[in-house]
């Protein structure tokens, strides 16, 4: 069995179809720590609302993904209507699962790019659309197909990292990695990070090493890093955001984000990589 196979298999989810027709309303989805949404635009415009008050404005057939089911709202403008499929998504251990953790907030997916998954979207729409005996077990399971199609797709873009999903599914290295990711302004170091993960030095180096792909060191600098670039785009100072990612000073954050990104902050939000 290929890695992903085993992966997916192992932290597998169920869909339930809930709204399948036109929406011409608003619907609320609150949090609940135990499912995430499906949406499948067929027809817009709709907007979805999220929690931060951001909106994805949808005009043309899409899907939408909140793995961890964040609080969002659907609303369709008055005198307009959407045709939606909806479906929640409950992975064994709710949205602890090392699979809904490894996806993004709201994955977001024109259905005119991606190819390869046209066969299965035309068979869940056309399901949808009849009234024959076993509609809606079918439906579920055709949503189960699409999303792993959808995964697959994620992770041969590199989207998405076999590594940290392998990394979470890890009894103990998943201890180090929600550390690193909860609270990165921590002056991490191989010790403090291997007794998280209740294991030796030189064991957790090369386990971690093994599945991430990557050594502890350069796995936190890389996550730092990424966390600096959403802060430097929102705003906040050199100075802020070198306390936030948890670099010493300023010029010792700089140093750190030029090695890797080939260009200071400054100089890489003049070049508008963002």
């Amino acid at each position: 069995m290929d890695k992903l196979s085993s992966l997916v298999g192992r932290h597998s989810f169920n869909a339930r179809i809930f709204y399948n027709g036109t929406f011409c309303n608003a619907n609320q989805f609150a949090e609940n720590g135990v499912s995430g949404q499906l949406h499948l635009v067929r027809q817009g415009p709709v907007d979805f609302i999220n929690s931060d008050g951001s909106v994805i404005s949808v005009s043309e057939p899409s899907l939408l993904f909140y793995p961890r089911g964040d609080n969002h709202r659907l609303e369709v403008q008055p005198g307009q209507t959407a045709s939606l499929l909806c479906a929640h998504i409950v992975f064994h251990d709710g949205v602890a699962n090392p699979l809904a953790r490894v996806l993004p907030q709201c994955l977001v997916l024109r259905l005119s790019e991606m190819g390869g998954l046209g066969a299965t979207l035309d068979l869940l729409f056309s399901e949808a659309g009849a009234t024959a005996p076993g509609r809606e077990v079918i439906l579920d399971r055709l949503c189960d197909v699409l999303l792993i199609q959808v995964i697959r797709r994620e992770f041969e873009s590199g989207r998405l990292s076999l590594g940290l999903l392998a990394g979470l599914s890890d009894r103990q290295l998943s201890l180090a990695l929600a550390a690193i990711h909860e609270r990165p302004q921590e002056p991490w170091s191989l010790q403090s990070l291997a007794q998280v993960a209740c294991m030796s030095r030189a064991a957790f180096t090369e386990r971690f090493r093994d599945v991430m792909g990557v050594p502890p060191g350069e796995y936190l600098t890389r996550w730092r890093i990424g966390i600096s670039t959403r802060l430097l785009r929102e705003g906040m100072s050199v100075k802020q955001v070198s306390s936030r990612a948890g670099y010493t000073s300023p010029s010792t954050f700089t140093r750190a984000f030029t090695a890797l990104m080939g260009a200071s902050p400054r100089e890489w939000l003049k070049q508008g990589a963002v």
